[in-house]
């Protein structure tokens, strides 16, 4: 397969939005260290595609990764172990 076919089409969009909304999306962007156009698409791609949406038992692992609930291991044998399989 060449690279042309794996080229995705994209089309440029505008909207109009207040300067101080404008500048609370950059802000927030820059906090994550997205560009605008990411921290858009990011915002906006729940309401695209609701079936990615990650069920219970992920978020609880995602919420539990970020306060620093996780599982250390030496190796896959001790992860096994502490994971009861």
């Amino acid at each position: 397969m060449s690279a042309k076919n794996t080229v995705k089409k994209t089309t440029r969009m505008s909207i109009d939005v207040s300067l101080r909304d404008h500048t609370r999306i950059k802000v927030l962007a820059a906090a994550e260290g997205l560009s605008l156009k990411e921290f858009v698409i990011e915002c906006i791609n729940e309401r695209i595609y609701p079936e990615k949406k990650p069920n219970a038992k992920t978020r609880k692992a995602l919420e539990d990764a970020k306060r620093g609930k996780t599982i250390k291991a030496k190796n896959m044998s001790e992860l096994y172990k502490q994971l009861g399989i």
